[in-house]
């Protein structure tokens, strides 16, 4: 996410760069254009190189510029314009949207479409919050898919999540996967395998990261919710939810 938002901060300096280069005209200072035509190449080659992106503007369209003059010139510089706009645009609603690996992982733990596009949701409004500046929601809504998405993975279980519920707690009543709290929820997939001893951990860890939205605990430790617990939520919910996929995966039907 935050390499996400310094790649969009290099492409808006390049866009800036090009929107502010003056046409060629004579007694110009050539160096001096060059110069600024390779550092817009610079800018941009990092994001050349990586594959399934929108077009970029080629490095011999850039240094073009230095060459061509009046409506050629306007021209050029428009085209590598929007190849750059629609680029920054792309990456712009990227960084407000869950990641895609946190997306499919997602998908593979849900036991319905429905119940896929519940946890998406969440997710999506995660990441919106946090670019946002609204890092409490953005804790808040982290800790909705994170317990949701054990719910669901236990739900995946069947009758092994209630045999293990029992075993857990024999003098409880059984209850709905559905219904699991957090705790109840790390407790089964750990002990039926799915979760080891540090993910368990990091999942308790983003639970207390939840829990400290409340004023009540925020004015006892004397600190309020900043951008890097929301994004020590959210890394820890990526991070939880791609190894829980990966466990779901390796476990017979």
């Amino acid at each position: 996410m935050m390499n996400a938002e310094a790649e969009l901060a290099t492409l808006r300096r390049a866009l800036d760069l090009a929107l502010t280069l003056p046409a060629p005209h004579f007694g110009m200072d050539r160096k001096a254009m060059r110069l600024r035509l390779d550092e817009i190449n610079s800018l941009i080659d990092n994001r050349r190189m990586q594959r399934g992106h929108l077009p970029m503007p080629r490095k011999v369209d850039v240094l073009q510029l230095g060459d061509l003059s009046g409506s050629q010139f306007a021209r050029q510089r428009e085209d590598v314009m929007a190849k750059l706009l629609a680029q920054c645009e792309a990456l712009e609603q990227a960084t407000r949207s869950a990641p895609t690996e946190l997306c499919a992982a997602l998908r593979g733990i849900a036991c319905s479409d429905d119940e896929a596009k519940a946890l998406l949701d969440d997710a999506h409004e995660s990441w919106r919050s946090f670019q946002s500046g609204a890092y409490k929601a953005a804790t808040v809504m982290a800790g909705a898919v994170l317990e949701g998405l054990l719910q669901q993975a236990c739900q995946r279980l069947g009758s092994k999540a209630t045999e293990v519920f029992r075993k857990l707690h024999p003098a409880r009543s059984v209850k709905s996967a559905l219904q699991f709290t957090i705790d109840e929820g790390l407790a089964i997939l750990r002990d039926s395998g799915l979760l080891s001893s540090a993910l368990t951990h990091t999942a308790r860890g983003l639970k207390e990261l939840r829990n400290f939205v409340h004023p009540d605990l925020q004015r006892r430790h004397k600190r309020t919710m900043r951008s890097t617990h929301a994004l020590l939520a959210m890394q820890a919910l990526c991070t939880l939810a791609d190894e829980l996929a990966w466990a779901l995966t390796q476990t017979p039907a």
